[in-house]
């Protein structure tokens, strides 16, 4: 009973702290539960599939070739739905729905690993950390490369699907060829290292999408959403936000904590919908994205409310309006290209031209 405990518990813990990297809550619990339930879906569609083949092809030919190309594949089905979807923001939604989606895969597979072949805590520990890992980092794969190419037209989007199925199947392929030879130290830290490893990959790759949300944010935050300089400023530093809202539950309490980290990041939730709503060449997808905005705003305005004026204010003066220093935005500036045409000396020479002829008028 042990090694099956761990065998769930490991890959759900991952996939937790995969989910914790989500800094502006843009994964809803609703559609990580819809990931989850077909993962599961998704390991017996795959374990039927796999054995019309095993009837007609070696067990090695399955393993190796068939079995990645049918599992990725299928897990990457609900990812291709989510992609459509206004409530998918960028590549961050994709890898954490991609994870989530192997995450469930693999706590089902592995159970059933150690039941049919009676194996006991070491072999769930290893796979746990390899076999399970690899299949969330793959299925991750396949939802990067979706997010990242969400925005351009079809035909990009049927190529970036390719690259995303591609280089899955790939590893996973590279990872069935290494377990299937005989088990050995070498081989055991190889597996480890491909799971542990693609969960890294992961990880920076949500780092990455979370700079790039940061900058939309700064492009999409304003007057014009009805966010304030102040709030604009606060939101903007979410990284920080246990170290922000801390004087806020010395001074408010736990309850209006809450109700200001909910009030600033769906703040932030409705700078980046903006921005994607002005990046998707999709005009029904945007016009679903506008009436999101909307109930965002609503909801916003029923926190602004529950908030209250004095405590917003105490939000707004933990960060000055401008977060940019002088010289930071001096040197952004001066390193920013800026193409001209202009003849420097063909204009100071037109000048003096202009100055000699309105002289001589003059002495005329």
């Amino acid at each position: 009973m042990l090694p099956i405990l761990v065998a769930i518990a490991i890959p759900l813990l991952f996939l937790f702290l995969v989910w914790r990297l989500d800094l502006y809550a843009s994964v809803t619990k609703r559609a990580l539960i819809v990931c989850i339930v077909w993962g599961f879906m998704a390991f017996a569609l795959s374990y039927g599939i796999n054995t019309i083949f095993a009837r007609r092809f070696a067990v090695g030919v399955v393993l190796v070739f068939v079995a990645p190309i049918v599992e990725e594949l299928v897990k990457s089905l609900v990812l291709v739905y989510f992609v459509r979807r206004p409530d998918f923001t960028y590549f961050v939604d994709g890898a954490i729905y991609g994870f989530a989606v192997g995450a469930a895969f693999a706590i089902l597979e592995t159970p059933y690993y150690l039941i049919t072949f009676q194996s006991g805590l070491a072999l769930s520990l290893m796979r746990s950390f390899s076999t399970s890992l690899m299949h969330g980092s793959t299925s991750a794969l396949v939802g990067v490369a979706l997010g990242k190419m969400r925005f351009g037209r079809q035909s990009t989007r049927i190529v970036s699907l390719l690259i995303g199925w591609s280089a899955a199947i790939g590893v996973h392929i590279t990872f069935n060829r290494l377990i299937s030879q005989p088990l050995s130290p070498s081989v055991l830290l190889q597996a480890l290292c491909v799971g542990l490893g693609g969960v890294l990959l992961t990880a920076l790759l949500i780092r990455h999408g979370l700079r790039e949300e940061r900058r939309w944010l700064h492009e999409s935050l304003g007057l014009q959403l009805g966010v304030s300089h102040g709030e604009a400023a606060v939101v903007q530093q979410l990284t920080d936000l246990g170290a922000l809202l801390k004087p806020i539950e010395l001074r408010f309490g736990p309850e209006k904590r809450q109700q200001v980290e909910q009030f600033l990041r769906l703040q932030a939730q409705i700078g980046l919908k903006h921005k994607v709503q002005a990046m998707t060449p999709d005009p029904a997808l945007r016009e679903e994205l506008a009436d999101q905005i909307v109930v965002m705003r609503r909801q916003v305005d029923l926190l602004r409310q529950a908030v209250g004026v004095y405590c917003l204010i105490y939000v707004r003066s933990l960060l000055p309006p401008n977060i940019e220093s002088f010289w930071a935005g001096l040197a952004t500036r001066l390193e920013s290209p800026r193409a001209s045409n202009v003849d420097v000396w063909r204009s100071l020479g037109q000048k003096v031209d202009n100055t000699d002829k309105a002289t001589s008028e003059l002495t005329l």
